[in-house]
């Protein structure tokens, strides 16, 4: 049974690019206006002696985590043109091969 590859370039340039622009337009401005927010409230709204500072480092290691998932994001969005990329140098070199045999 064979394989059947389809890649339609348009298509993966534009996920890609919208993999970024989330990244970088939506969920790393808005995560960073939750994170001023929580700042915001535990020194102003909710301030206790202990329990204060003890939410305020684990939000700081929640939204550390939050910031390299979003770099896994626009990892994804690089694999996904490195693959189309492989593609069309594969392809070309086929065609190059080919045509040189002529």
């Amino acid at each position: 049974m064979g394989a059947n590859i389809k890649l339609t370039y348009s298509e993966i340039t534009r996920v890609s690019n919208l993999l970024d622009n989330s990244v970088e337009h939506t969920l790393v401005p808005r995560m960073k206006e939750a994170k001023t927010e929580v700042d915001n409230v535990l020194t102003t709204n909710l301030v206790l002696v202990k329990a204060s500072p003890a939410l305020q480092a684990q939000y700081e290691k929640f939204s550390t985590a939050l910031q390299a998932a979003t770099e896994s994001i626009k990892g994804y969005a690089q694999q996904f043109r490195q693959i189309m990329q492989s593609v069309q140098d594969m392809d070309k070199d086929i065609a190059d091969k080919v045509n040189s045999s002529q």
